[in-house]
């Protein structure tokens, strides 16, 4: 376990649990909504993000709910980030995406089928 997987280990362990509702909170301060299918579970923002794609002449700015999937098979994916993996543990659940960005979710726990990925 690299050392920031660590930390933030030790800092979803260490944060008070809240009232879960529907609505889950990430480390970035972001509310998303869950949705269970027959896939896995898919959340959404609760509120547009921004981000600026850059593409030379053609960069721009782009502007709505971001969505990531979370398969069965502990796979996850993002318009943005791109593809990852994901586990759950007593502390919550982090989504670790391939070019290295990272979500935590202290002290909530996902609905459905995919609880049963381990937090790597």
């Amino acid at each position: 376990m690299t050392m920031n997987k660590l930390t933030l280990v030790l800092i979803l362990l260490a944060t008070p649990a809240f009232a879960q509702d529907d609505l889950y909170i990430s480390s970035l301060g972001d509310g998303y909504r869950a949705e269970v299918n027959a896939n896995g579970v898919v959340l959404t923002s609760e509120y547009p993000k921004h981000y600026f794609i850059e593409a030379g002449a053609n960069s721009r700015i782009d502007t709505q709910n971001e969505v990531i999937y979370l398969g069965k098979s502990c796979d996850a994916e993002s318009f943005y980030w791109g593809k990852g993996r994901f586990g759950q543990a007593n502390g919550g659940f982090i989504i670790t995406f391939e070019n290295g960005h990272e979500l935590g979710f202290a002290r909530q726990e996902l609905p459905g089928d995919v609880a049963s990925c381990p937090l790597e």
